[in-house]
């Protein structure tokens, strides 16, 4: 359903056809609400989006994973590390998990992924 055009609407009142008119601007408040409640959900879904992304935009790669710096009393302090692919692919945050093995290094449980 389109949105009514206000010029429409003035035609059918200049034109005496009053109960057509009153159609179309109920359509037109339908149209209103309808875009309201868009509206919303979708300021909803960027502040969830700019909410998750904020620790991506502080974080830095180094030696093939990335970690986070947040600033402490005694200087900066390194979080960390994350997965360079769950980073890369979706934006999201999430932190490796160190390996048993002889040889060390990152797994990350999202991905599947070693480091």
């Amino acid at each position: 359903m389109g949105i009514p055009n206000y010029q429409d609407i003035i035609d059918l009142l200049q034109n005496g056809l009053t109960p057509e008119a009153k159609e179309k601007i109920l359509e037109l408040r339908e149209a209103v609400l309808r875009l309201q409640e868009e509206n919303l959900t979708l300021k909803e879904k960027l502040q969830r989006v700019e909410v998750e992304s904020e620790p991506c935009r502080e974080m830095y790669f180094d030696r093939g994973v990335y970690w986070l710096q947040k600033p402490t009393d005694d200087g900066t302090n390194l979080v960390g590390p994350f997965c360079q692919v769950c980073h890369d692919r979706e934006k999201k945050a999430v932190r490796l998990h160190r390996k048993n093995t002889p040889g060390g290094g990152w797994y990350c449980a999202a991905c599947r992924n070693e480091f």
